[in-house]
């Protein structure tokens, strides 16, 4: 790694802090220069990381350049187009690379720790409900490393491999689904924003409402019925966790979540920009003053710390590629899909709205399961149907839909960070997590949403 003063600042990562600090300045101050600037900046950032990059997220950043060189070529005028969905495209980069950021104060963190080793700590009995509960709201700050949390302090305290303990594996899926659920309505999660993003005449505040209570619905059905597989249960004489926690760490760290996310609902209300933007603004922010507040039990001084935290910008580098990449894919698959005849009987409303919902709810999750990234499937959906005469006039039926898909496809994809730690955790594939595990779980979870779907669109929403 090259340092920049000594600091250990990567200049990758200051060429992310520019990218950022460029996005938000601009789109405060409406000036497109600094959006091209940062633009421009995150491609490079992508570039410079070439060698560490995935062939999956290789591959979409290839295809999405010779996606845009078409649009500009082909369709000169859809350029607007392009350039809108590249700068949505650049957002959930830099949101992906402050989420980053957040990681090391979180996972150094001593009182996270406590609160989930008092999670763990529950009866048998009732350890599923709570973990999965818990993992519900400490996944706003920790996403997909909260699996890894309860892995690592289910793991034998003789160091034994654990893999194959089914209560393990059953604390291990619990803390996947309680972080794959809050995607549904978390404001700083990815899939929210690509769906408020989509449809523009969606009121987000509403939406976050409906999608809180569509999930703690969710949530209590799911974790008082888990419906867990044999190799992955909780006998009645399960030992506890070695590590002790406190209910104090956990209510600091629940506030810490809800702390976090009135500062995003806040910021957003306030000087009406999107969650996106808001949660891009306030995270770094945010990490900054938890390591001021929770000082590192070594020596490292607030900069030292300070630079950890920055290189995480750096840890979801593959992710930012992904989803940068398939917000341009998208919008060169909505322009020719848009100018396809069957497209235009949707739109004249020749399919009715209801049926075209419950169709896109089943095939997100379906297409996940087949390993068609989620990412791009729902960006092309929310590119194609949020200004469509159904985003319209259902934008809040539109919403849940996409966003319960994403929640239902991260669960079912062979391919998604979650199902792969879960498994790599668990000692199984994959896509044994996804297909078999994971099944039960999302059936019910579709069954409640076209409920909560056809009760929306009912209400004319």
């Amino acid at each position: 790694m090259t340092v920049i003063n000594g600091t250990g600042v990567s200049k990758t990562n200051a060429l992310q802090l520019l990218t950022i600090l460029l996005l938000v300045t601009g789109s405060f101050l409406e000036r497109p220069e600094l959006l091209a600037a940062s633009a421009a900046l995150a491609g490079l950032s992508i570039v410079l990381r070439w060698r560490v990059l995935l062939k999956l997220a290789r591959f979409f950043f290839v295809l999405a350049l010779l996606a845009a060189g078409g649009i500009l070529l082909f369709q000169p005028q859809m350029s607007g187009l392009l350039w809108k969905a590249t700068l949505q495209g650049v957002s959930f980069a830099a949101l992906m690379m402050v989420l980053g950021m957040l990681r090391y104060p979180v996972r150094r963190s001593p009182t996270v720790r406590r609160a989930s080793a008092f999670l763990v700590a529950y009866p048998p009995r009732s350890r599923y409900a709570a973990i999965n509960i818990g993992a519900q709201f400490l996944s706003l700050l920790f996403n997909v490393g909260m699996i890894a949390m309860i892995g690592d302090l289910t793991r034998p305290k003789d160091g034994a491999d654990g893999r194959t303990d089914p209560a393990r594996r059953a604390m291990v899926i619990a803390a996947m689904r309680g972080a794959a659920l809050v995607s549904i309505w978390s404001p700083i999660g990815l899939g929210f924003s690509i769906v408020a993003a989509g449809i523009p005449g969606l009121d987000a505040a509403a939406f976050l409402a409906v999608a809180a209570l569509f999930t703690m619905i969710a949530l209590l059905v799911t974790a008082f019925f888990p419906n867990l597989p044999s190799e992955a249960t909780v006998p009645a004489n399960a030992q506890r966790s070695p590590e002790k926690g406190d209910l104090p760490a956990l209510l600091q760290t629940l506030g810490a979540c809800a702390l976090l996310l009135a500062l995003a609902v806040g910021l957003h209300e306030a000087a009406g920009i999107s969650f996106t933007l808001a949660s891009v603004t306030v995270l770094p922010i945010f990490a900054a003053l938890w390591l001021v507040l929770e000082p590192g039990d070594g020596d490292a001084g607030l900069g030292a710390e300070l630079a950890r935290s920055v290189s995480g910008l750096g840890d979801l580098t593959n992710e930012s590629a992904i989803f940068l990449s398939a917000n341009v894919i998208g919008a060169a698959l909505s322009i020719f899909i848009g100018g396809l005849s069957v497209w235009q009987t949707v739109l004249a409303g020749g399919i009715p709205a209801l049926p075209l919902l419950l169709a896109c709810l089943l095939m997100i999750p379906l297409a996940a399961a087949l390993f068609i990234p989620n990412s791009v499937f729902v960006v092309v959906m929310a590119q194609l149907l949020g200004p469509s005469p159904l985003g319209q006039d259902h934008p809040l039926s539109l919403a849940l839909t996409l966003s319960v898909g994403w929640a239902a496809a991260i669960s079912l994809s062979p391919i998604s960070a979650m199902c792969l730690v879960t498994g790599s955790l668990c000692g199984v594939s994959s896509q044994r997590v996804a297909w078999v595990w994971n099944r039960r779980f999302v059936g019910i979870l579709l069954a409640l949403a076209a409920a909560a779907i056809a009760l929306l669109h009912s209400a004319g929403q």
